[in-house]
């Protein structure tokens, strides 16, 4: 079964980028929707889920200190630490983020502000091969030309912003401009992290649908309850009476009555949660012993869970590598992982992933600052880590956490 859902999920999400004609966009995807479906796979995965919220914790670690809570947009009264969890948020699912800027009656950038990146997509480039333009939808699936918004590719030359003021008509029409960041850099859009482990995040997904399955619509914990037939066949549901008018059978109504009161009184000793479950078989046999009156037997599971611990494993090992490499003991219930050695093995799990995640956090730290240079604030923030950070005694870095 699992072969056949890898087979099927390489033709769903093949990697392709095509000019859209109609629409005056790069597709993201053979069907442009590749950073929703890549969303939707994170999200049924267990694995892909949790190890993105750790990553993005590590991304932001404990945030900027005392810059915490510069007011970074005034529109929405945004904070600086939320607008960086945003971003981390974005470069650790997606490998890129998209940021709105306004603009003031001075030409500078203000009220900075994340647009979901699956919602953004570049439109055709000049003959210097730039993109000039970012196309922005809720719904790029099957979108309305009325629906999608054209904006400015970010240049905060003073000029420029000053030319596309003007055209647009004055600065109450003027959309702003939208800062687009994509790692990588010989794609129009950036590959998501999970790009080579799509299909790990799916089996993921399918063996959880498929064990729900059996539980829900197989014979797990069902019971039989088998009897002699209830009621008579012989018995007609209508006679006639002495005048050659139809009328109910008194006889197969009571008969139909204990039929049913007995199927109550089965259900009833099964008990509520049960009786959803269990499957009632009348069958004509011989015999006058309560035991041959009636058999109540259980059916046992056919759910072999071992058999689904080698995918399971080996699903979730390539997704944590995916993840910067992610120790285990990260993701899963710290008890088996700490066991014997009193947390020494999560606090070295916690290092090491602070040290793998070093160059994710680089490129976040510069994007703040960044936006924080261009709307005007003269701060420079730095990512307190997560982890305390020392020098020992031969002047090598170590680390220590009490988290």
């Amino acid at each position: 079964m699992l072969e056949g859902v890898r087979t099927q999920i390489l033709d769903i999400v093949k990697r392709a980028v095509n000019w859209d004609k109609k629409l005056e966009i790069y597709t993201n995807g053979f069907d442009n929707a590749y950073p929703e479906r890549v969303d939707r796979l994170i999200n049924n995965s267990v694995t892909a889920k949790m190890s993105l919220s750790v990553l993005t914790q590590y991304i932001i670690g404990k945030g900027f200190g005392v810059s915490d809570d510069i007011v970074i947009n005034n529109k929405t009264d945004q904070k600086l630490y939320d607008f960086g969890e945003d971003i981390a948020d974005s470069v650790a699912e997606f490998r890129g983020v998209a940021i709105h800027f306004d603009y003031n009656l001075n030409f500078k950038p203000i009220n900075p502000k994340i647009i979901p990146f699956e919602s953004v997509r570049l439109g055709k480039k000049d003959s210097k091969k730039y993109n000039g333009k970012v196309l922005i939808s809720d719904e790029w699936n099957e979108p309305k030309v009325d629906n999608i918004s054209i904006i400015d590719v970010f240049n905060d030359n003073e000029t420029v912003v000053k030319y596309q003021i003007e055209k647009a008509g004055g600065i109450e029409k003027y959309k702003g401009q939208v800062l687009y960041i994509n790692y990588d850099k010989n794609y129009y859009y950036p590959l998501s992290r999970i790009d080579s482990v799509i299909n790990d995040c799916d089996s993921e997904a399918q063996a959880s649908i498929y064990k729900n399955q059996l539980l829900r619509k197989g014979f797990f914990g069902k019971t039989l309850v088998v009897t002699r037939p209830l009621t008579d066949n012989d018995t007609p549901e209508y006679i006639n009476d002495n005048d050659g008018n139809r009328i109910p059978n008194r006889e197969y109504r009571t008969m139909m009555d204990e039929a049913d009161r007995t199927k109550k009184t089965i259900e009833s000793f099964l008990g509520a949660e049960n009786a959803g479950g269990a499957m009632l078989m009348e069958m004509d046999w011989a015999g006058e012993s309560f035991d041959e009156a009636i058999k109540i037997q259980q059916i046992e599971s056919k759910l072999d869970d071992k058999m689904f611990s080698y995918t399971e494993e080996s699903v979730s090992k390539n997704i944590l590598m995916a993840f910067e490499n992610l120790p285990i003991s990260l993701v899963k219930s710290p008890d088996s992982a700490m066991l014997g050695n009193s947390g020494e093995a999560m606090r070295e799990a916690k290092k090491l992933y602070w040290e793998n995640t070093e160059n994710d956090r680089s490129k976040f730290t510069t994007i703040i600052n960044d936006v924080l240079g261009y709307i005007g604030l003269e701060t420079e923030v730095t990512v307190i880590p997560l982890i305390d950070v020392s020098i020992n005694k031969d002047n090598k870095q170590t680390a220590d956490t009490n988290l």
